[in-house]
């Protein structure tokens, strides 16, 4: 006779399973970049409240590099508290995770801010999909079981179609800035091979331990970057701890789901949906502008974006055989 909580344990879904299933893989991405897409106008808001001009880089180090090691502080703690043995950082991981922090933090946020001040806010948003294009090609350089499709490239194209889209009533596209447009693509570049390399070291480590650890490293050495260079960030009323304070915490889980993403699942899988990054974030910047969202540009570009998410991810169903009767 058969054991009946053996049967019930082998009919109940692994949790990998569940976390590579299309409808949870698709949830997390959603809820990761409409967190990211709120960060556009609260980074806005910060420069505002901490008095930091529009040409003052190092201060804007400094305050990127307090949100990101305070959000990997976060995750550490919370970390600590849910599983303490797999926090620790051992001397085999720390060459792979301070070059996961180098590359997805420091360099991606060092070259944006650099980058930005030459570059239109119409463009930055067009330029931020590159990030969704180079972890799709890098990745299937990387990993052979996640190949480079014109299935995938096609998705992506509609994606970006739909971004341009969003914003053809902006500032314009202009010509090539090498230390402007140059940087931001950079930049974009450096996160797509975050993704990758994040799926890269997950292999027996946790990616709660990665994420937290990464943020640390990254966040420090865009702070300690900003110092150098001479920057400050002085809190001048109580709303600029409590703004940090938020985008730190989203960031830490922002980024706590996204590396659990890309454990269970294939980069292009999961990286197509950075495309969703600069819809989300003309979507809150106009919330809280009181301006209306609902327009037939942004409704479009909507649509598009999602339909090259779709394209990217639809898989066709394998037909089960069945034996005689």
């Amino acid at each position: 006779m058969k054991d009946s909580t053996t049967t019930k344990t082998d009919i109940r879904p692994s949790k990998s399973r569940i976390k590579s299933s299309t409808l949870f893989v698709a949830g997390i991405s959603v809820l990761c970049t409409l967190m990211w897409g709120s960060a556009f106008p609260c980074i806005k808001m910060g420069y505002e409240l901490f008095r930091i001009d529009a040409e003052d880089i190092p201060s804007k180090l400094i305050f990127a590099g307090a949100r990101f090691l305070l959000a990997g502080i976060i995750v550490l703690v919370i970390g600590i508290f849910k599983e303490k043995s797999k926090m620790k950082l051992h001397r085999s991981d720390i060459l792979p995770v301070a070059a996961l922090g180098f590359f997805q933090t420091y360099m991606q946020y060092l070259l944006l801010y650099i980058g930005l001040v030459r570059v239109s806010g119409t463009k930055s948003a067009v330029l931020t999909s590159v990030s969704a294009f180079g972890s799709v090609i890098i990745s299937a350089f990387v990993f052979k079981s996640d190949k480079l499709t014109l299935k995938k490239l096609l998705g992506c194209v509609i994606g970006l179609t739909g971004i341009i889209i969003m914003n053809s009533g902006g500032d314009g596209l202009g010509g090539f800035v090498l230390l402007g447009d140059g940087l931001v693509i950079l930049s974009n570049l450096s996160g797509a091979a975050g993704n990758v390399l994040s799926k890269r070291i997950s292999a027996g480590r946790s990616p709660v331990q990665i994420s937290a650890w990464q943020l640390i490293f990254g966040g420090g050495a865009l702070m300690l970057t900003g110092i150098i260079c001479g920057g400050k960030l002085i809190f001048y009323e109580q709303g600029c701890v409590w703004l940090l304070l938020y985008l730190a915490a989203m960031a830490g889980v922002a980024f706590r789901l996204w590396t659990m993403l890309l454990f269970h699942n294939d980069v292009s899988r999961v990286a197509v949906y950075n495309l969703l990054i600069p819809v989300f974030g003309a979507m809150w910047s106009a919330v809280f502008l009181s301006e209306n969202i609902f327009t037939v540009t942004n409704i479009l570009s909507l649509l598009l974006v999602c339909s090259g998410i779709f394209i990217v991810n639809f898989k066709k169903r394998k037909k089960t055989q069945t034996g005689g009767a």
